[in-house]
């Protein structure tokens, strides 16, 4: 049995839907594998759709419900905010397997409509102070009651404006990013030169006949230009997600700026109380047999490979905070290396063999990855989307340049893997990366983030480390 973290009340309702319309395009496959067999009256037709039973999604036993799939509206009470349960069973109830899906979801106000409902509020009390003036002015209220007015009004327009400023600067932050709208057009740019670097690379093979050119065309596409691409997807949309409907046996491409989730406003905090998935089915005993003290139950595994998630004690809250800096035990662990906080020993676990390696050769690197991405998972909760290789505080940039034999050049960053991953490519493709900087028009300062940025992203593929899967 394989266990992991629990999942984010994103990625939970996400399989809680997959889930869904999975189970439902088996129905209808069913359904139409009936309608459509001509042989059949519609008498037979109808006989025969009576008698299908739908099969638990997990564990595949037919039975009357199949899988059973609810959401329940709770009320608000005096201790409780408003919320909605999304649960997942099988529908088997004499002998179900282990499915169990259940996630809290509070109501939420988008936070756009949020927004104008402030300002229309705003609005409204200032219009109550206008108003007062006029009356004061016609001795229809006294000046006492008019002071009166205005100090309340002027305190409510205070609180009112705290709140807009405070959810103005959420939107902007989620929705109208300037920093993140930068980095994008930053991106747009630097992937058309690296098209017009592909064509030129493939005008120059035309002409000179060498296929060198077109290893150097692939290597930049694989290198800079891909990773460019995902990207540039990711900071264009918040959500992206291909949906394969097995009706009528296409894929769906969804694409979302942002979800409702990102600005969604809510008193009630969402959470994934259960998830247990995998074909292990609870078979109860009925009676004792011989053998047995007492009746019990068991769990039977099916021919399919477990995955159950470890999930999180209901009602006991997600720790929040900053996860202290973890000191690395030298010598020992199987790897060598040993962490006292158990978010740095899941983290550890999951790295490859060969970023290991280079971790152990440089611990400040090391130490310094290992407390970004732990408190990067902690920080971002459901927007979490991964690590990335930390940059090593003692690279070089730019990289030293050595010639050997009169005729290589050789990039030296100060850390050898690094260095293996660069000098590893193509010239031209050596000379498109250390063009990869921003020179301040007045002081002629250089920024190397760029290059600093797909540098490591080539030492990601040269140690085989996809921080998605973290």
């Amino acid at each position: 049995m394989s266990s992991q973290y629990i999942p984010d009340t994103k990625d939970a309702l996400n399989e809680y839907f997959k889930l869904k319309s999975k189970f439902e395009n088996e129905i209808n496959v069913n359904k139409r594998k009936i309608l459509n067999n001509s042989t059949l009256s519609k008498k037979e037709k109808r006989s025969i759709y009576l008698k299908l039973k739908p099969k638990c999604i997990n564990c595949k036993k037919p039975s009357k419900k199949g899988t059973v799939f609810s959401i329940v509206y709770n009320p608000e009470t005096e201790k409780l905010r408003a919320y909605r349960k999304f649960s997942v069973t099988c529908g088997d109830l004499a002998n179900p397997c282990n499915l169990n899906i259940e996630i809290h979801l509070g109501d939420t106000e988008p936070l756009d409509k949020l927004i104008n409902n402030i300002r229309d509020e705003i609005k409204t009390t200032k219009n109550k102070i206008i108003d007062d003036k006029n009356k004061l002015l016609f001795g229809l209220i006294s000046t006492e009651k008019a002071l009166e007015n205005f100090d309340s009004n002027k305190s409510y327009i205070s609180d009112l404006t705290s709140f807009y400023r405070l959810y103005m600067d959420d939107w902007y932050q989620l929705v109208e990013n300037i920093d993140k709208k930068k980095e994008l057009d930053d991106s747009l740019v630097l992937l058309y030169q690296n098209i017009d670097i592909i064509k030129d690379c493939i005008k120059k093979m035309n002409i000179n006949d060498d296929s060198q050119f077109a290893v150097e065309a692939a290597n930049i596409y694989v290198s800079i230009l891909k990773p460019l691409l995902d990207k540039i997807r990711d900071l264009k949309y918040r959500e992206n997600i291909v949906y394969h409907d097995e009706y009528d046996n296409t894929c769906k491409l969804i694409q979302r700026t942002y979800t409702d989730l990102d600005i969604g406003v809510s008193g009630f905090t969402s959470k994934v109380v259960k998830y247990d998935i995998g074909p292990y089915i609870r078979k109860k005993k009925t009676a004792p047999g011989p053998d047995d003290e007492r009746s019990s139950t068991t769990d039977e595994p099916l021919e399919r490979k477990e995955i159950t998630i470890k999930i999180q004690e209901p009602g006991k809250p997600k720790p929040t905070g900053e996860i202290p800096r973890d000191e690395p035990i030298i010598g020992q662990g199987k790897d060598g290396i040993e962490w006292h906080l158990e978010e740095y020993k899941y983290l550890w676990s999951k790295l490859p063999p060969m970023l290991k390696s280079e971790f152990k050769l440089n611990i400040d690197w090391m130490k310094d990855f290992m407390y970004t991405c732990v408190n990067a998972r902690q920080k971002e909760g459901i927007n979490y989307n991964g690590c990335r290789i930390t940059t090593p505080p003692n690279l070089i940039i730019p990289p030293k340049q050595t010639i050997v034999n009169d005729k290589k050049v050789v990039y030296d960053f100060g850390v050898s893997i690094y260095n293996t991953a660069f000098n590893k490519q193509g010239e031209s493709l050596q000379k498109t990366y250390l063009t990869f900087y921003k020179e301040d028009t007045v002081t002629k300062v250089k920024n190397y983030n760029m290059l600093i940025d797909a540098i490591n992203k080539l030492v990601e593929n040269e140690v085989k480390f996809d921080g998605r899967f973290l």
